[in-house]
């Protein structure tokens, strides 16, 4: 079924803010200025203003662009856009309305239908063990996302890793996701999107966005694409496909979900100077209780993930504040997420047992099985720096001026890029810094 659209909803999935403001007056919404004394009201903060009426202000008014106003008015009178040939009838027109006064009104927030629980149950209800997998976290904290604040811009990225085996695992999960998401949410918008970044381009149109200031938050998911660690959009939490195993049981958009989305996105958790410090000594610890690194993870979590987590947590819960509780909670998330991906990386084929995944695991799905004729140089070198000098990382420019008569720069770029898809070698330090994967053997008990 196709995905739901937030301007076309008749009855449900309003949030409760949503239905409180539409049920108080015609009159009311979110202003949005079009001229330096005319604005137009949104019926939901989620979408463009209403085009079919205007309103002009007196000049001894003055309201801010988004705030939640009731207009007091007088009118309409029509503004005509447009007559059809040889008619005196007009066909488009706008109602423009006379402001007299303004009441402020306080946002409503009553709570969505769902409880915590019950909507990360229905978040993976497609997916058997998807709890198993923690895929309930994972989606839940992309679709809830978090407010861009003095730590950094809005959103929580994702990469997608199948470790199922099974076929379309990742495009079965884009589609579980698309069912309750808005059509709105699913392509550019300036208030919150979710990506799901599969090629180059994907990427290069979201970084635009961003760097541009054209989105307020935006959630991505580097589906399909390899190495995101030489681009600047930064990945928060993974998502993990294992025991879980596809099975539709509804194909039809369930309005409590979406019901709670939009509440969440509504809610902008204040974060104070003290919790900003906190955050910044948890970091330590946590990094070195859980390092995905060791893993073979070719890219280091961003610094700022506990922090995007503990507010898109806030969310979940229905806290307006970030708190100690909702800060133990993110650390408890992040481990949570981490570590059950660093076992999985560390032990894809279990001792006495049958391998979880393809057989090739040194080239998963979304890497490339060729090999450049320089990638062997290439990797020796790597191998040289960290088995025989010690080094606990091989620096690109070190590479660069050790193998400067044999392999050019770009060859050199090429070959780590193909080492990294394959699973051989994992950067860090936005792809300056590299290592090779080191490999676990199971240890045969006697």
């Amino acid at each position: 079924m196709a995905q739901l659209s937030l301007r076309n909803r008749i009855y449900g999935p309003w949030a409760g803010f949503e239905r409180e403001v539409l049920g108080s007056s015609e009159h009311a919404g979110w202003v949005h200025y079009i001229g330096r004394r005319r604005v137009r009201l949104r019926k939901s903060p989620f979408l463009p203003p209403d085009a079919s009426r205007s309103y002009v202000l007196p000049e001894d008014l003055e309201v801010n662009d988004d705030e939640l106003v009731e207009f007091s008015a007088i009118g309409p009178s029509y503004q005509v856009r447009s007559l059809p040939r040889g008619s005196t009838l007009a066909d488009d027109y706008e109602k423009v309305y006379l402001v007299e006064s303004v009441k402020r009104l306080s946002v409503p927030m009553p709570r969505p239908y769902l409880d915590t629980d019950e909507f990360l149950v229905r978040t993976v209800i497609n997916w058997r063990d998807g709890e198993d997998d923690h895929l309930d976290k994972s989606i839940a904290l992309q679709l809830l996302s978090c407010p861009r604040t003095a730590i950094g811009p809005g959103g929580i990225g994702s990469q997608s890793f199948d470790l199922s085996g099974a076929p379309k695992a990742l495009d079965q999960l884009k589609r579980s996701v698309d069912l309750n998401l808005p059509s709105e949410f699913s392509r550019p918008n300036p208030r919150y999107e979710m990506d799901f970044l599969s090629t180059p381009a994907d990427l290069a149109a979201l970084r635009r966005r961003v760097a541009g200031g054209a989105v307020e938050e935006a959630s991505y998911n580097y589906l399909k694409m390899v190495d995101p660690s030489h681009h600047p959009l930064p990945q928060h939490v993974p998502t993990i496909i294992y025991n879980a195993s596809y099975r539709p049981v509804t194909k039809v958009p369930d309005p409590d979900v979406i019901e709670f989305q939009l509440y969440g996105l509504w809610l902008r958790p204040v974060i104070s100077e003290d919790m900003i410090g906190q955050i910044e000594k948890m970091l330590g610890a946590v990094l070195e209780e859980s390092d995905p690194a060791y893993a073979g993870y070719n890219i280091d979590f961003d610094r700022d993930a506990m922090a995007k987590i503990a507010m898109a947590l806030c969310r979940l819960y229905g806290k307006e504040r970030l708190d100690e509780d909702m800060l133990s909670r993110s650390r408890q998330w992040f481990l949570v997420l981490y570590r059950f991906f660093a076992d999985l990386r560390l032990n894809y084929v279990r001792p006495g047992g049958s391998s979880r995944v393809s057989p090739t695991d040194s080239a998963p799905s979304y890497g490339h099985d060729r090999q450049g004729r320089h990638d062997m140089t290439v990797l020796r070198e790597i191998n040289r720096g960290v088995n025989e000098v010690g080094l606990d990382y091989v620096s690109l420019a070190g590479l660069k001026k050790a193998l400067r008569r044999k392999v050019t720069v770009v060859e050199i770029m090429d070959s780590l890029t193909r080492l990294i898809q394959g699973g051989a070698v994992i950067s860090k330090e936005n792809g300056t810094l590299f290592r090779p994967v080191r490999r676990y053997e199971p240890r045969l008990l006697g």
